[in-house]
């Protein structure tokens, strides 16, 4: 039982790790291969998306790959009681809201780029970002 869970946690982290480099290769092409003037407005959406994607994907991956560090160090499982599968759904509630958080940590990035396309990229819209993830983030911990 728990080597089958310590290899759907490892096949989990792989397929994000795999959809993180196969981001990032979509970003270098559609970097490479067009112009912004000539994309129009679908592809700076596109390219928005991409760097909306991997910023989610790499705060993803590192959040589960500390998990999993985390989950190797700890002692090793106990026979099935009450309490584990008290703790199973609480870890779910947990991969849920870390998921959650992730999403809107992701935002960051691309207010920035689109502030800074416009030049009015200062301290005060950085403070402005700042506060509206720390409002997300609280609203996300209080509902999930």
């Amino acid at each position: 039982m728990l080597k089958c869970l310590c290899m759907k946690r490892h096949i989990s982290i792989f397929a994000l790790i795999g959809g993180l480099i196969m981001l990032v290769l979509g970003l270098l092409a559609m970097l490479n291969l067009t112009n912004p003037l000539s994309a129009g407005v679908f592809g700076v959406l596109i390219v928005l998306g991409l760097i909306y994607g991997i910023t989610w994907l790499t705060l993803l991956v590192i959040i589960r790959l500390s998990g999993a560090v985390y989950g190797v160090l700890r002692s090793p499982a106990k026979t099935e009681t009450a309490e584990t599968v008290v703790g199973q759904e609480k870890t779910r509630e947990t991969r849920r809201r870390t998921t959650l958080i992730t999403a809107a940590l992701s935002f960051v990035p691309i207010f920035i780029v689109s502030l800074n396309s416009i030049g009015s990229l200062s301290f005060r819209d950085i403070l402005l970002i700042t506060v509206i993830q720390i409002i997300a983030i609280f609203y996300i911990v209080k509902r999930v």
